[in-house]
């Protein structure tokens, strides 16, 4: 019989249900374990999935319950220290959820304290086990479209570059195989008191990222209209577009090349795996890494942190970047940043004045 792996639930709201119903499909895995900071949320989670210890306090969780896997789908601010304490505690193989964190010093504090202790460390991009997206990484890989020159991604309204921008990022990376990133130059504006799952977010948000290469991506958000519609990537030799308009969601490839006189259709074949099954056959080492592991994570939480930086330092930010803190804080704190529309507000969870 194959090992049954006992698995772990820091963060039990809306993603701590998608992952303990993840866990629950694998034959391989078992949720013995959640956690929340509100007991009457890991009590919810508990009782839908028969989890009979709980806790609110992570470190009692992993002191007493022996877990070989950890999901850490909390807000993105607390999500390196337990991620940190969970290396550190002997957990071998942690999913967490996305941004990875809050700054780019945690992302390297997470990476770091994964790599010293042979613990296996994923993010949950699930757009790279996109039948679409990771169609597109084929094509592109194969020359379809000649030298890729320019992807596009203009966000969903009232998103932020944290929430939304982490998705864009990433597949971009993704669709390219991964590439190192060259510079980074943005413009960020911040004029209301407003925050993302209690993370300060900024009110407008575009930037320019140049790969190696010389492939460019833009991404915008909430920028003023006219929309643009624009292909998912250029090339020197074509482009590629998706007819559901996105590369995350499963949707029809259409290509244009010099090959055909007329866009052609491409169906995407199916991804057989999924990021709980890769997580596992990495630890079991069937795997060289996980698609979505914490390195190539880090690299998405640096680009949206260089055009932060961008603005803080009037100039193009040469990669990598040293800044360890959240440029953006940097300029709220140094008053940089000045709200001119008082009155706090979260766009994803309410404050409690807003309560009111």
């Amino acid at each position: 019989m194959s090992k049954k792996y006992r698995v772990g639930i820091v963060g039990c709201g809306g993603m701590g249900r998608s992952h303990a119903k993840a866990y629950d499909n694998n034959p391989a895995t078992e949720v013995v374990a959640v956690a929340d900071v509100y007991q009457e949320s890991a009590e919810k989670l508990a009782s839908e999935h028969s989890v009979s210890a709980i806790y609110t306090d992570y470190n009692q969780m992993f002191e007493k319950e022996d877990l070989d896997i950890l999901s850490v789908p909390t807000w993105q601010g607390v999500r390196a220290e337990i991620t940190v304490a969970a290396a550190n505690s002997g957990i071998k193989g942690i999913l967490g959820e996305k941004p990875m964190s809050a700054s780019l010093g945690q992302a390297n504090d997470m990476v770091e304290a994964c790599e010293k202790n042979g613990t296996k460390l994923a993010i949950g991009h699930q757009g790279r086990f996109s039948p679409t997206t990771n169609e597109i990484r084929r094509l592109v890989a194969d020359g379809a479209i000649g030298q890729p020159t320019m992807l596009y991604h203009r966000a969903k309204t009232n998103a932020g570059l944290l929430n939304t921008g982490t998705h864009a990022i990433d597949g971009w990376r993704y669709m390219l195989s991964d590439p190192e990133t060259l510079w980074v130059i943005g413009q960020t504006s911040r004029f209301s008191d407003r925050w993302e799952r209690r993370s300060a977010c900024e009110d407008l948000c575009m930037g320019l990222v140049c790969f190696e290469g010389g492939t460019r991506a833009v991404y915008e958000g909430d920028l003023p209209e006219p929309k643009i519609p624009m292909p998912s990537i250029y090339g020197t030799e074509g482009q590629i577009k998706v007819s559901s308009g996105g590369v995350i969601q499963a949707g029809t490839i259409l290509l244009l090349n010099q090959k055909e006189s007329d866009w052609q259709e491409i169906e995407p074949a199916p991804v057989e795996t999924n990021q709980v099954q890769e997580l596992i056959d990495w630890m079991e080492g069937k795997v060289d890494e996980h698609r979505s592991s914490g390195r190539q994570a880090r690299y998405t939480i640096e680009i949206m942190m260089a055009i932060y930086e961008s603005l803080r330092i009037n100039n193009v930010v040469n990669m990598p970047l040293e800044t360890r803190e959240s440029p953006l804080d940097l300029m709220i704190e140094d008053g940089t940043l000045v709200v001119t529309k008082e009155g706090r507000y979260d766009i994803r969870k309410p404050f409690p004045e807003e309560k009111k």
